[in-house]
């Protein structure tokens, strides 16, 4: 049996192991959140897109909006196709607006597993996105990051878009929109929201794809 000066060595030690261990699972956290797209699903690839305008499709990862949707490369109705201006990674689907006048998808990001990092003042962003439209419509994308501290308030906000028809020179497809910063220190999650707006015709052709979010210290 332990006597009294042994069974406090074991419970030290025991304690130390565990803090140890809790202080390099929080360091593997926070390293996993940098130099990678903190973006879930942030290409539409999470689900079997739709194959036309007549079907809706919930992306997988978002909080959605009227019609948000994934939809394929090339479905039916004037989508961009595997030949459209676009990302050269595109995978098989985007993000499309559906047959309302407005949808949105968001995501909340926690941020807390690299709090120590952000506090420091070191840590910086880019924020990425490839949006466009339809042809010669004015229907288009925004896309948008907010960074928040712990009380929602919003400290840091950066949006890409829109693209114009102009921009796209009248022809079906998307364009990189990109920004980079420094993430404020006080900063708790960052929320990233995609918007799409219908102008005209019956359809929302605001188009996005490989939505990204990367953190770099």
């Amino acid at each position: 049996m332990l006597d009294t000066k042994q069974m406090a060595l074991v419970v030290a030690t025991a304690t130390a192991m565990l803090a140890a261990t809790t202080v390099s699972a929080v360091r593997a956290q926070s390293a996993a959140q940098f130099g990678q797209n903190l973006v879930a699903n942030g290409g539409a690839e999470a689900n079997v897109g739709a194959p036309s305008n007549a079907q809706i499709v919930k992306p997988a990862g978002w909080t959605t909006t009227g019609e948000f949707t994934a939809v394929q490369y090339g479905a039916s109705g004037g989508f961009p196709d595997a030949t459209s201006p676009g990302p050269k990674d595109r995978g098989k689907n985007d993000f499309e607006g559906g047959n309302v006048a407005k949808s949105t998808g968001t995501q909340t990001i926690s941020l807390a597993p690299s709090s120590a990092a952000i506090k420091s003042g070191t840590v910086r962003f880019t924020f990425s996105a490839w949006l466009g439209g339809y042809a010669s419509q004015a229907d288009d994308a925004t896309a948008t990051v907010a960074f928040k501290d712990a009380n929602g308030a919003t400290l840091l906000k950066a949006t890409l878009g829109p693209v114009t028809p102009q921009q796209r020179n009248d022809v079906t497809g998307l364009l990189l929109r990109e920004t980079s910063g420094s993430v404020p220190k006080a900063t708790t999650q960052a929320v990233v929201s995609v918007v799409f707006t219908r102008y005209e015709g019956a359809y929302n052709d605001g188009s996005a794809d490989n939505v990204s979010l990367v953190l770099a210290k």
